[in-house]
């Protein structure tokens, strides 16, 4: 597919390079964490988390809320510890940006690799779960997982 994001000029990932990946999802390692200004140029300066991974894909930024769920993956707060943590990065078409839904890329821990334990909200009915999406419901289909189909291996 011939998309007009070859001419974005921009150093972090898009949702497109995950979209047009094989199965509709990246996996990807943490390789080390900076922080950036991320505005872009004539902008007010933005410093924010940017994640370099092993693999070679382009860094990305995520948010706060995306935050806590690599937090959660990781089972630390300490980015510093956050080397080597392996995520699965979709795009959610529901994200909204600025009041506008945009769509925007999420993560997920890769499956079958067990949610660190210190870091497990009480809260939650599944504590084998780890994701910012609806549990039990595959985020690329959006089926519940025991009917989802999705050809996606991690």
């Amino acid at each position: 597919m011939r998309t007009y994001d070859k001419y974005k000029n921009t150093k972090f990932i898009q949702q497109s390079e995950i979209v047009n990946s094989p199965h509709g999802c990246i996996l990807v390692t943490i390789n080390n964490i900076t922080e950036e200004n991320v505005a872009p140029e004539s902008q007010p300066e933005r410093i924010k988390y940017v994640l370099h991974f092993k693999e070679n894909y382009k860094p990305w930024s995520p948010g706060v809320e995306t935050l806590s769920v690599i937090k959660r993956i990781a089972g630390t707060g300490n980015v510093d510890d956050w080397s080597g943590t392996k995520l699965v990065l979709f795009v959610d078409p529901n994200v909204s940006y600025q009041g506008k839904v945009t769509g925007g890329i999420r993560c997920r821990a890769p499956k079958n690799q067990p949610e660190k334990q210190q870091d497990k909200p009480a809260y939650q009915e599944n504590p084998g779960y780890v994701g910012d999406g609806q549990e039990g419901v595959c985020p690329h289909c959006q089926l519940p997982l025991e009917n989802c189909s999705c050809d996606v291996p991690f």
